[in-house]
C-alpha cells in the first residue's frame, strides 16, 4: 500500500491538537468554546441593538405618530358632539366630536410616549395633520406648533424662517379663526419676538398681502406681548387695514387695540379719537369695551 504524505500544517495542528497532554488539550478546547460564546454573544448583541433601534425610529416616526393620534381619535369619537360642532363652525369642517379638554387630554397621553420633536419633524407632522379631514387634527396640530414653538423658532435665523415658511402654509389652509388667531398668538408671535427685525420685516408685508388670514395675523401677533408691545407698528398696522369692510379685520382690530389698552389705556383711547373718521364701528366698539 502506497504511503501517504501529509501536508506539514496538518501534521502541526495535529500535533497541537493530540500529541498535547491531556490537560493541555482539555484547555485548547475550553478557550475554543469561550471565543465562540464571545462571538455568538457579539453578533446576538448586534441584532438585538439593531431591532432595538429600528423600533426606536419606528417610534419617533411622524407616520407612527399620526397613526397613534388617530387611533386614539377614533376609539374616543362621539358622532353626537360632532354634528352641532360642525354647525358651529357653518359647516366647514367635519369633526370628530372631541370637546377641547379630552382632546387634549389624550393628546398628552400620546406624546408622553414618545421623545421631544425635532423643528423638521414638527414642520412634518403640522403639514400632515393639515390634511386630515376633522378638525380635531388641526387643533393637534396648533397644540403641538405651540407646545414646541422654542423648537420652531431654534437657534438660529434660517430654522425660524423655514418654520415661519410652514406656519404660513397652515394659516392660509383650512383658514378660519379658530386656527389662525392660535397660530398668530401663540406661534407666529414668539417667532417675530425671537427675531424682531428679521420676521418683523415679514410681518410688513403680511399686512399688505392679498390673503386675509395672513393680515389678520400681522395684527394679532403682538397680542401676547403686554407691555413689549410694539404701539407704534400696531397703531400703523391698524390704519393701514381700517378701510376695510372684512369682519375679521374690523374684529382683529379691536381685539388687539382691547388687549393693548390693558397696559397704555391712555394711547388707545388717543388713537381711536384721532381716527374715529376711519375706524370701522366694530372696531371702535372693541377697542374701547372696558374704557
Amino acid at each position: 500500500m502506497p504511503k501517504i504524505k501529509v501536508p506539514r500544517q496538518i501534521t502541526a495542528r495535529l500535533k497541537a491538537e493530540y500529541v498535547l497532554s491531556p490537560i493541555s488539550r482539555q484547555k485548547t478546547m475550553q478557550d475554543r468554546k469561550a471565543a465562540s460564546s464571545k462571538i455568538s454573544k457579539r453578533t446576538a448583541s448586534s441584532t438585538e441593538s439593531k431591532k432595538s433601534d429600528d423600533i426606536q425610529e419606528a417610534k419617533n416616526s411622524v407616520p407612527d405618530l399620526m397613526r397613534a393620534i388617530s387611533k386614539i381619535f377614533e376609539a374616543h369619537k362621539n358622532p353626537g358632539k360632532a354634528g352641532p360642532m360642525k354647525k358651529y363652525m357653518r359647516n366647514k369642517f367635519d369633526f370628530i366630536g372631541l370637546m377641547t379638554a379630552e382632546r387634549r387630554e389624550l393628546t398628552k397621553q400620546v406624546l408622553a410616549t414618545r421623545p421631544v420633536l425635532s423643528d423638521q419633524e414638527i414642520q412634518q407632522l403640522l403639514i400632515a395633520v393639515w390634511q386630515r379631514n376633522q378638525r380635531e387634527f388641526q387643533y393637534f396640530g396648533v397644540d403641538c406648533a405651540s407646545k414646541y414653538v422654542k423648537t420652531l423658532i431654534g437657534s438660529d435665523l434660517q430654522t425660524c424662517l423655514k418654520s415661519l415658511t410652514c406656519i404660513q402654509t397652515l394659516i392660509t389652509s383650512k383658514s378660519w379663526w379658530d386656527t389662525v388667531d392660535l397660530l398668530a398668538s401663540k406661534v407666529v408671535g414668539p417667532m417675530v419676538k425671537g427675531h424682531p427685525k428679521e420676521l418683523g420685516a415679514v410681518m410688513d408685508k403680511w399686512i399688505s398681502d392679498s390673503n386675509m388670514w395672513l393680515r389678520r395675523t400681522a395684527i394679532l401677533h403682538q397680542l401676547g406681548y403686554k407691555g413689549a408691545t410694539d404701539q407704534a407698528k400696531l397703531f400703523r398696522y391698524c390704519k393701514l387695514c381700517c378701510h376695510e369692510e372684512e369682519f375679521f379685520i374690523q374684529k382683529a382690530i379691536g381685539w388687539a387695540l382691547r388687549q393693548y389698552f390693558r397696559e397704555n389705556p391712555k394711547a388707545v383711547k388717543d388713537f381711536v379719537n384721532q381716527n374715529k373718521k376711519n375706524l370701522a364701528k366694530l372696531s371702535i366698539k372693541e377697542a374701547l369695551k372696558h374704557a
